[in-house]
């Protein structure tokens, strides 16, 4: 996009005196609400690109015409486009920024491109899919219907990665007695001998385990990482594909290290290995129950299951330059992953939503039972919190990263408000009273003392910290 492209579309907008399907236009001048542009970026985003113009006002007149009264923050304006796309919006993407001179003012034009294909819908994440989701209906944005949605999830590609053929391996490099052992305890649990007049070859490559690359019968991602007959990050391509666990003192990265972890091997060996380490860096508790000690952990060892198989299995592995990482803390575990979610799932259908990344590597740890239950995982995890009397799990899709959260005792003492605002906080590390009013379903029906006594609340817990004074407050996370 170029600025002779950016100027003759405005100039287009403003001849007509009206927006148009590819320009919006806000003033500005006092900032801008991020509930709108939000809106717009997602409309753009699902369409074929536009203009959000800075600096023109609409006039509050019978004609309502269009008034350039220019800006004088631009790089403001300019910095919190590129947080808002980077953080709030279901993917990133690349804005373009123009600042244009009109009648000896400027203004900024901010070029939003069309999303791709298999990122849509692009939608702002607070809100999810579809309320979140947006199109531009000639000058207007307007919520996206169930139907649009689901085509567009439709359109998205599958992702199948996991199906990729190793190029530089071959069947040798699979423990064949680890896959007999695996087909053998398939065939007793359906009730059939294992027919070892089978030929072998096809019946690996019908559960995806190799395939057919260069004429040669070589291994898949999914059957390498879970069959490799040694450590898969021994090969240079791998390396990354390990997990990182870390036990900290207190309640922030910043605190001492107790005990750490750096987890390699097969993907079903490295489960065992993350939930045993999650286990013994965990307080442990124990009360009479009739005649009986009964222990249990400080979280469901269930959900702890479900929610570390699903970080592996889930995993986004075209993306080598990072691990996963699983963080604990005195009141909380995280679990980050890289990658994002899949398409078509998002935070707000998760419980609900079928597809998913890696499909043969599911299908496979399914098989080996390291799921609870195929497509119940995160109802369970709900579940076991609850019964635990903990705060559900707290779910963060970035561009690049997915991290879930199961709170502990500590965080389970703030109620579902509260929590919005530290979760907001998590996500961007500094709040002000202006911000927590943005965030949805915060300030319904309640009063600016009821978020005082909130905020003063989450200090006491030592979960924030106060930053400046007077008009200039604001708060971080004290982790």
């Amino acid at each position: 996009m170029t600025e002779l492209e950016a100027r003759r579309q405005i100039d287009r907008a403003i001849a007509i005196n009206s927006e148009t399907d590819l320009v919006e236009f806000k003033k500005a001048t006092g900032g801008f609400s991020k509930k709108t542009v939000r809106k717009t970026l997602s409309a753009f985003g699902n369409c074929e690109g536009g203009f959000i113009v800075f600096g023109v006002a609409e006039e509050e007149n019978k004609e309502r015409e269009l008034r350039i009264v220019g800006l004088t923050e631009l790089n403001t304006i300019q910095e919190q486009m590129s947080q808002l796309s980077a953080e709030e919006m279901s993917s990133v993407l690349r804005l373009s920024y123009f600042q244009l001179d009109y009648d000896d003012l400027t203004i900024l034009a901010v070029y939003v491109p069309p999303c791709l294909n298999n990122e849509k819908p692009y939608y702002y994440k607070s809100a999810g899919l579809p309320l979140g989701a947006y199109i531009r209906d000639g000058n207007t944005d307007r919520v996206m219907t169930k139907d649009e949605m689901e085509g567009y999830i439709r359109n998205a590609r599958s992702d199948d990665f996991d199906s990729t053929c190793i190029t530089n391996l071959d069947i040798s490099d699979l423990s064949s007695e680890k896959i007999e052992g695996f087909l053998k305890g398939n065939s007793q649990k359906v009730g059939r001998d294992f027919d070892t007049s089978e030929d072998y070859n096809r019946v690996l490559k019908n559960i995806g385990l190799v395939t057919i690359c260069d004429s040669k019968i070589r291994p898949t991602l999914a059957g390498y990482l879970i069959f490799a007959k040694d450590k898969p990050q021994t090969k240079l391509d791998f390396k990354r594909y390990i997990i990182r666990c870390i036990r900290y003192s207190g309640s922030g990265a910043h605190t001492d290290i107790l005990d750490s972890l750096d987890i390699d091997g097969t993907i079903d060996n490295q489960l065992d290995l993350m939930h045993a380490f999650i286990l013994r860096n965990i307080r442990k508790t124990a009360k009479i129950v009739g005649t009986k000690r009964v222990e249990r952990y400080e979280y469901p060892e269930k959900a702890i299951r479900e929610i570390v198989a699903n970080a592996v299995i889930h995993r986004d592995y075209r993306i080598t330059e990072t691990y996963t990482q699983i963080s604990i803390f005195e009141d909380r575990i995280e679990i980050s992953n890289p990658g994002n979610l899949p398409a078509g799932v998002t935070i707000e259908n998760i419980k609900s939503a079928q597809m998913s990344r890696n499909k043969i590597i599911s299908n496979i740890l399914k098989d080996m039972e390291y799921l609870e239950e195929y497509g119940r995982g995160i109802d369970i995890v709900f579940s076991k919190m609850s019964e635990w009397n903990l705060l559900p799990p707290i779910f963060k899709n970035t561009s690049n990263s997915f991290k879930v959260i199961l709170p502990g005792k500590k965080l389970s003492s703030l109620n579902e408000r509260q929590i919005k605002i530290w979760s907001e906080l998590v996500e961007t590390q500094k709040i002000t009273r202006r911000s927590i009013e943005e965030i949805d379903g915060v300030m319904d029906d309640i009063t600016s003392q009821t978020i005082n006594n909130d905020l003063r609340k989450m200090k006491d817990l030592g979960l924030i910290l106060q930053k400046g004074e007077s008009s200039n407050t604001f708060y971080v996370p004290s982790f």
